[in-house]
């Protein structure tokens, strides 16, 4: 995160069924509603406001005329389940290789993950290396999260060493921080904007970006026990038409503004 982008966070407290059927033919959708897992994470999606990935959702359901079922379950779940195949669909999660062993994924979003600091961390301290070599220090984060291929080795270290002090959902790590219950934890503005406000929390007083890796992508999850190669590639080609005729910005933009909405959509690499 660039340190405009930093002023500016904190400051900040198409096609029918019938174009794409024709285009592409039904075989993308099932012969059953597809089962779509949203979880708790700020602008992603939260009960009683909707997100990011609520409006995703929905407009892959208009583009394809594919019916879904929709259920709200606890992170750590819906992995679980993408896995077993209980869920067939998930948005904004992050590809790790282990992930990869039963999900396709098709970026649509960055996370841009910083650290939030309290009192207890020496001002010098400016890298995780440090902070883990520091016995006094523990963090905070939410079951199952992973951030980047740079912080989740470090994050690992920490709940080996039982440094890690996890949380039920972003909510209640939030609430755990103004205690404080841990030293740090990491997040970025999509939780960040909605959490500080939603909860009235004061605006922290240090946060550090310390992913020399820079935003991690983010995307549609689809579970490998329900979708062939052929389904998820078209799946993919959609959320590629919605990157490239600037839907997915629409959506960032609506709930993150005009500031932050377009840094947090994800932009392929050319080839």
């Amino acid at each position: 995160m660039t340190s405009k982008h930093m002023r500016q966070w904190l400051a900040c407290c198409g096609l029918g069924l019938t174009g794409l059927a024709a285009a592409q033919g039904s075989s993308m959708c099932l012969d059953r509603p597809i089962r779509f897992a949203h979880y708790e994470f700020g602008l992603i999606y939260s009960s009683g406001y909707g997100g990011i990935d609520d409006d995703l959702q929905k407009e892959l359901a208009r583009r394809t005329g594919c019916a879904f079922e929709v259920s709200v379950r606890p992170r750590a779940r819906t992995w679980t389940d993408l896995k077993s195949g209980s869920v067939d669909m998930a948005g904004s999660g992050i590809q790790t290789p282990e992930r990869d062993k039963y999900s396709w994924f098709h970026h649509y979003i960055v996370e841009d993950n910083v650290v939030v600091l309290g009192p207890k961390v020496p001002p010098g301290m400016h890298s995780f290396a440090q902070f883990v070599a520091d016995p006094n220090l523990t963090l905070g984060g939410v079951r199952s999260y992973r951030y980047s291929p740079y912080y989740d080795p470090y994050v690992d270290q920490l709940i080996a060493k039982r440094r890690h002090v996890e949380s039920a959902d972003p909510g209640a790590l939030y609430r755990m921080f103004a205690v404080p219950r841990f030293d740090a934890f990491i997040t970025n503005p999509i939780l960040y904007l909605y959490y500080v406000k939603q909860l009235k929390l004061p605006a922290p007083a240090r946060v550090e970006d310390w992913d020399p890796g820079g935003p991690t992508p983010s995307g549609l999850v689809l579970s490998k026990k329900t979708f062939s190669p052929a389904q998820s590639a078209q799946w993919g080609s959609l959320i590629q038409k919605m990157l490239a005729d600037g839907s997915i910005q629409k959506i960032t933009v609506k709930h993150m503004g005009a500031e932050l909405g377009p840094s947090a959509v994800y932009r392929p690499q050319p080839r």
